[in-house]
């Protein structure tokens, strides 16, 4: 293979790759390992902290439609027997309404009769005991 290539260039390029290593191996110290680890942890950590708040706000959509579904029956049903509450209590309004205007006209009625039956006695009244011994003409 040196031949194919020459021996120069192979030694510059295994020159190179030997320097990079050692670079590399002295810039790894343990500085460097707890930058790294730092960096890694940070990415892992974040990324779960990221899972842990979609699953949360995941969850807490959910109850929270749940919450307002129930909220929402109960409103209905509640609204339901107010309405059916409030149906009968206006039903019971116009018979009450109905009776008293009954009882209007009827009192009505009386009334009348009374003072009809009122005036024939005043008229008897005038005619047969103010005036017994008047001779009508």
């Amino acid at each position: 293979m040196s031949k194919a290539v020459g021996w120069r260039v192979l030694a510059v390029a295994c020159g190179i790759y030997g320097g990079l290593y050692l670079y590399e191996r002295l810039s790894w110290t343990n500085k460097a390992k707890e930058a790294a680890f730092k960096r890694q942890y940070v990415d892992f950590a974040s990324h779960k902290l990221r899972l842990i708040v979609d699953l949360t706000s995941t969850n807490a959509r959910h109850q929270a439609k749940r919450e307002l579904h129930l909220a929402h029956k109960k409103l209905s049903t509640e609204v339901e027997n107010f309405s059916d509450t409030l149906v009968e209590e206006v039903k019971q309004l116009d018979s009450d309404i109905n009776r008293l205007d009954f009882i209007t006209t009827e009192a009505r009625k009386l009334k009348n009769r009374a003072n009809n039956l009122g005036n024939v006695l005043n008229k008897f009244h005038e005619t047969f005991i103010l005036n017994p011994w008047d001779e009508p003409n």
